[in-house]
C-alpha cells in the first residue's frame, strides 16, 4: 500500500507537535483512492480535548466517528472514492514506530468495524531534537496481518478543501 501525504500535511503535524511538546497528540486520517492500494490523504484530523499523555494517546470514539461522518458528508459520501484510512498519533518520547498497544488498538478498531473495512493504517509522527519530522506507517488488515505502507511525501499536490475540524468537536 502506499499513502500520498502533501507537504502541507507534513508542516501541519510539525507545527501541532511543537505545540503539544511532549504529550501524544492524534487523530483520524481520511482519504483518497486514486489507484488499487494506492491513497492520498486527505484530512488528519486532530482530537482537541483531552487523549493525550506523556506516553499514551487515548482516541475518544464517539467524537472521531462525528469527525468521519461530517468528512463522508463533505465528500459527497461516496465511500468507494473518499473514506476514513485509520489513525494517527505521536510518539514525542518513543521511536516513531507502532507499540505492542497500538497494535492492539488497530486490531480492535478493525474487530469494531464488524468487516465495513477491510484495512486501517495507522502513521505515528515524531519530532526528532533538531526538528526534524519522523514518521512511520503500517497497514492492518481485518485477517490479522500487518504489512508495510510506503509514504510519499507528495510536493507537487494541492490539497483538497481543507475540512474545519473546529466545527466538529473531538
Amino acid at each position: 500500500m502506499k499513502l500520498k501525504i502533501s507537504e502541507s500535511h507534513v508542516a501541519r503535524w510539525r507545527e501541532d507537535l511543537h505545540k503539544a511538546g511532549r504529550r501524544e497528540i492524534g487523530g483520524v486520517l481520511f482519504g483518497e483512492q486514486i489507484a488499487e492500494g494506492e491513497f492520498r490523504l486527505i484530512e488528519a484530523t486532530r482530537q482537541r480535548f483531552g487523549g493525550g499523555g506523556a506516553v499514551r494517546f487515548h482516541r475518544r470514539g464517539r467524537p472521531a466517528k462525528k469527525q468521519i461522518e461530517a468528512l463522508h458528508a463533505a465528500h459527497g459520501h461516496r465511500p468507494e472514492r473518499f473514506n476514513y484510512l485509520g489513525e494517527w498519533h505521536s510518539h514525542p518520547n518513543a521511536p516513531a514506530i507502532p507499540s505492542a498497544r497500538d497494535e492492539a488498538t488497530m486490531h480492535q478498531l478493525l474487530a469494531d468495524q464488524a468487516g465495513a473495512v477491510n484495512f486501517l493504517v495507522l502513521v505515528i509522527v515524531r519530532l526528532s531534537k533538531e526538528s526534524v519530522l519522523e514518521l512511520s506507517a503500517a497497514t492492518y488488515l481485518a485477517s490479522g496481518h500487518r504489512l508495510p505502507c510506503r509514504i510519499v511525501i507528495d510536493a507537487l499536490s494541492a490539497d483538497p478543501p481543507s475540512f474545519d475540524s473546529s466545527e466538529h468537536e473531538l
